[in-house]
């Protein structure tokens, strides 16, 4: 059985438990500028009193050689810390609900999905003209680009963050 993307989505919200974080994809080809635009868009919704996270979908995690040498004589997890902050890694399959679950308990309001374009979540896109003139996305929510019909501007992140908002209750 096929789902519309509609029922994919409602499907997802189905089995998760919790209605809180708020889940927005943010998606585009490789180059468009997703990491750009959320690294503007961050400090912004920030500033607003969001606790926001980022979950994102790569091939490769690009850590430090040290952390894969590690991982490669047989540690599970190897974790860096500094400062307050902390990175663990370790070698077991999850996906993108095992992880919203960690951001729901640590009382995230929002988690933005870097890529996930084929996935059933709510999504905005980020299209460039030099890298691809039209999206891939199946029905985002919202454009961010600079092609004809963008619904956003990439250079406008406050207007993002202001819709974003707005769609919380309803993401």
């Amino acid at each position: 059985m096929i789902l519309l993307y509609s029922e994919q989505k409602q499907a997802l919200a189905a089995e998760l438990s919790f209605k809180h974080p708020a889940v927005l994809a943010v998606s585009g080809s490789a180059g468009s500028g997703k990491t750009a635009l959320l690294a503007t868009l961050l400090p912004v919704l920030k500033s607003r009193g969001l606790k926001v996270g980022v979950i994102r979908e790569a091939d490769d995690l690009r850590l430090p050689a040290e952390t894969d040498r590690l991982h490669e004589a047989g540690a599970e997890g190897v974790a860096v810390f500094t400062a307050g902050r902390y990175l663990l890694t370790e070698q077991f399959r999850l996906n993108e609900q095992d992880l919203l679950a960690l951001f729901e308990r640590h009382g995230y309001d929002l988690v933005l999905l870097e890529g996930f374009g084929d996935s059933g979540w709510a999504k905005i896109e980020v299209v460039r003209s030099s890298v691809s003139p039209v999206g891939t996305a199946f029905q985002p929510m919202a454009i961010v680009g600079d092609v004809p019909g963008a619904d956003f501007a990439l250079d406008d992140p406050a207007a993002l963050a202001d819709w974003i908002e707005n769609q919380m209750p309803s993401l």
